[in-house]
């Protein structure tokens, strides 16, 4: 009950744009798993900020995505634009974790960040959030030894802090720059 209470907290908070920008969270795991299975974060433009039917960037919104490993360094990040009513399916393995600047093999476990970016703007390294995008993600599970089974659920939103904000885009910049040319994501190289 208490969960459930504190979720509605969040997503009220969230959805009451005077009160705070918001965020979507979740986890990839079993990267490197044995079977080479995948996993995806699909993403949608729910429309929030207008329609397909209008001139060709109206109703766009910039997916800012910034990837971690499970020791919570920033390994890849970059932006998509996604138009109104689109959906945009990224592969974890050719698309958000192909080029992480902490190199190979891969992080095999981590968080994945998004956070709903000005079309105008569509920066990574200097996000202008406004209301957000939708996400779900895959994830590869191992519940018996030699078994994988794939689950599917919903990126979590939390609360953008200034500090967040300040950190997600100076840490990404970072990472580009340090990495010339890794630590930068794809916008769906992969068939979904």
């Amino acid at each position: 009950m208490k969960k459930i209470l504190l979720v509605t907290l969040v997503i009220f908070a969230c959805s009451a744009m005077l009160m705070a920008q918001c965020y979507s969270a979740n986890y990839y795991s079993n990267r490197n798993n044995t079977a080479g299975a995948d996993q995806f974060v699909r993403i949608i433009n729910p429309g929030t900020q207008g329609t397909p039917l209008t001139p060709s960037t109206h109703g766009s919104i910039c997916a800012d995505i910034y990837v971690f490993d499970s020791d919570q360094q920033m390994v890849e990040c970059c932006h998509c634009p996604i138009t109104a009513n689109g959906l945009l399916a990224l592969s974890v393995l050719n698309d958000l974790t192909a080029k992480p600047l902490t190199g190979f093999p891969a992080p095999n476990s981590g968080a994945i960040k998004i956070v709903s970016d000005l079309y105008s703007n569509c920066n990574e390294t200097a996000p202008s959030p406004i209301p957000e995008l939708l996400s779900w993600g895959t994830h590869i599970q191992q519940p018996v030894t030699s078994a994988f089974v794939t689950t599917e659920d919903e990126f979590q939103t939390a609360i953008l802090t200034s500090d967040e904000q300040t950190f997600l885009g100076e840490a990404c910049s970072f990472v580009q720059y340090l990495g010339s040319g890794k630590g930068i994501c794809t916008c769906g190289s992969s068939p979904i």
